[in-house]
């Protein structure tokens, strides 16, 4: 049964883990941290140092700017630091005017530096202004893509927060609060009555998507319709793709983040909100089906790195599964066996950065919850006890999967980042 302490860890994620994003969270952290740095200086701007970890470099290389034709590091940080307001959020960049975005563009093509990091954090941002004058300002953002933890200018700390280095490794003495698909079930149907975060994320999310299937942006995926059949897999995964081609193509559209990235939020949310429409759901339904989706993404990351360089689709799919087994009227034990069958499938697709082709790697991940949700509703159909990296309960997978990220990190964030890196 539901605690009191399960019920408060749940919001706590929900608190974390939801964000409105306007463009890859990647490019646009940078950008944020630039902004603060820029509130900061005081001076004429003559040259940006970016630093960064290999995760961030890798997926905000080649990201779309919304609203904009530009992309790249260089661009955003250039953008967030002579016209982003940091108190707009992760909205910063979105209603840069043209003129604006072409001083940047040619700023940076200049007067900015990108270097890899030496950190070991696998979300790692530092920003240095410098001016004509000697003037400087150094931000540093770090584990999250909002936690600014230091502030320097001119060698004089204006802002720093200290991180307990006990807290990263949970070995603090607090107490651990165990959750899953079971709690969530509960947590969704008994206990929340604050669902407006949720609905802000079917209006957000759906105009992306609505936006995707009537413009042209990257490999328009959302328009593809295997063997021309217009059936609800195929306006599943339609709607889902539309959005994250828009999104990876930079329009100028918000939606809400889920898990640290806007197309996990957009992957975990439109196949449960396209299958209510499908099924003639009502709203109470749909917002409780796609509360269940994304909380349930929650607790598969809640093991995982902020940034991993193993492809978030994966996380954002499993969640969307459990949110297709409750539109199905399936119970929590079918969700998390649905979660099971996405985890034992695409689990290993690796991250080469934000970009068009993450489109195709959201469409087959939808692809496989939507199987995986209607295996699950008769339970002969899904994988049962250790299997290959499937453990005997959802939570030992998870461990697995965690396993596996952190001790094949360095090894693949390499390999990936000298071949993208041209």
């Amino acid at each position: 049964m539901l605690t009191k302490k399960q019920a408060r860890e749940i919001e706590k994620n929900i608190g974390k883990y939801l964000m409105v994003s306007a463009g890859c969270t990647e490019p646009i952290a940078i950008a944020y941290a630039s902004a603060v740095a820029g509130s900061t200086f005081h001076g004429t701007l003559e040259h940006i140092d970016v630093y960064l970890s290999s995760n961030m470099a890798k997926n905000a290389m080649d990201a779309g700017i919304p609203g904009s034709k530009y992309v790249g590091t260089a661009f955003a940080a250039t953008l967030g630091a002579l016209f982003g307001d940091y108190h707009k959020g992760f909205e910063l960049l979105r209603d840069i005017p043209i003129d604006e975005q072409e001083q940047a563009f040619e700023f940076s093509k200049t007067h900015v530096s990108v270097h890899q990091a030496n950190s070991p954090k696998a979300l790692y941002i530092e920003v240095v202004l410098k001016g004509s004058d000697a003037k400087t300002v150094r931000v540093i953002t770090e584990d999250e893509h909002t936690n600014i933890v230091l502030v320097e200018r001119d060698g004089e700390i204006i802002k720093k927060k200290d991180v307990d280095k006990k807290l990263t490794t949970g070995t603090d003495g607090r107490e651990i609060v165990h959750w899953g698909p079971q709690e969530i079930y509960e947590y969704v149907d008994s206990y929340c009555t604050d669902f407006s975060v949720f609905k802000e994320a079917v209006r957000l999310n759906t105009q992306i998507s609505e936006h995707g299937k009537l413009n042209r942006y990257g490999l328009n995926m959302g328009k593809v319709v295997p063997f021309g059949e217009d059936t609800t897999l195929s306006r599943i995964t339609s709607t889902t793709t539309a959005a994250v081609d828009a999104r990876m193509g930079g329009a100028p559209f918000s939606v809400m983040a889920c898990t640290g990235s806007g197309n996990q939020g957009i992957t975990v949310s439109l196949p449960v909100i396209q299958y209510a429409k499908e099924i003639g759901a009502d709203e109470n339904t749909t917002l409780k089906a796609v509360a269940v989706a994304m909380i349930s993404a929650m607790y598969v990351k809640k093991d995982l790195a902020v940034l991993s360089h193993l492809c978030g689709a994966v996380i954002a799919s499993t969640g969307a599964a459990a949110g297709l087994v409750y539109l199905k009227g399936g119970n929590y034990k079918q969700a998390e066996y649905a979660m099971q069958n996405v985890l034992g499938t695409v689990t290993g697709m690796f991250c080469d950065g934000a970009k068009s082709t993450c489109a195709l790697k959201v469409n087959s991940c939808v692809y496989t919850a939507i199987c995986a949700a209607e295996m699950s509703m008769n339970m002969c159909h899904c994988i049962k006890g250790s299997v290959g990296i499937v453990g005997d309960t959802l939570d030992e997978t998870v461990k697995n999967i965690a396993k596996i990220e952190r001790e094949s990190a360095n090894v693949m964030n390499k390999a990936v980042l000298d071949i993208i890196v041209r």
